[in-house]
């Protein structure tokens, strides 16, 4: 009997967008699917600020029902073998970049952590995703990379939250983190989820590796009864 596939049903509510893994430690994608028949896992070249990368095709993401605003980029076409070749060949350069860049930022003293590097597939330029709690001036930096490596630099930040989930880590509970393992999207959490639940409202105690209130104040609030409203007292 064959086996059925995920194809991806377009429809007029989702505009075409679907989701691209570029890295799987980097927040996917949303792209234009230019109307091609694309399945789950499928290897695929997409455009993004006129660089181009191999990506896969993920369905574990919310569905997209408005049109995004963060980057975007649009499906050019399935992968070729010699895109992935090309793909595999660019990992010892971004490992080479990855390792310069954490040597400098440190000898520079630059309140910046990076975290990948990607090279697209032209080669003409290399991607640095990094984070920094504060605005960085890291022009003399991208002027050297320039110099050593012969092409163009482009820096691009992630949140907190984001670089949490690439490093990962282990909770406070014993597990590994909620957004490293499972989550596919980053939600709102509040300190009234914390009272809800009864708990201490000490910063440390209810705060993440990020620094922020932790995504798993969100998962089990539901569960809880909400917090009652206190009456004025008359005078």
């Amino acid at each position: 009997m064959k086996c059925c596939e995920n194809r991806l049903a377009v429809t007029p509510h989702t505009e075409d967008w679907l989701s691209v893994v570029i890295d799987p430690d980097l927040p996917p994608v949303p792209c234009r699917s230019s109307s091609l028949s694309l399945a789950h896992d499928d290897l695929c070249i997409i455009e993004i600020q006129d660089d181009r990368f191999v990506g896969k095709i993920t369905l574990f993401t919310p569905p997209i029902v408005k049109r995004p605003k963060k980057l975007t980029g649009r499906v050019l076409g399935l992968a070729s073998a010699d895109d992935i070749k090309r793909k595999e060949d660019d990992k010892a350069l971004e490992h080479e970049i990855e390792l310069y860049v954490r040597l400098r930022t440190r000898e520079m003293k630059l309140d910046l952590r990076p975290l990948k590097v990607r090279v697209p597939l032209s080669g003409r330029a290399a991607v640095i995703f990094f984070m920094a709690e504060q605005r960085v001036d890291f022009r003399p930096l991208l002027k050297e990379l320039g110099q050593k490596f012969r092409r163009r630099i482009e820096m691009r930040a992630l949140g907190v939250r984001d670089g949490a989930k690439l490093c990962g880590g282990l909770g406070p509970c014993g597990r590994s983190l909620c957004c490293s393992t499972f989550m596919v999207k980053f939600h709102s959490v509040t300190v009234r989820m914390a009272k809800r639940q009864n708990l201490s409202l000490n910063p440390a105690k209810i705060s993440g590796l990020c620094g922020r209130l932790m995504c798993c104040l969100a998962h089990e609030v539901e569960q809880y009864p909400p917090l009652q409203k206190k009456k004025k007292r008359s005078s």
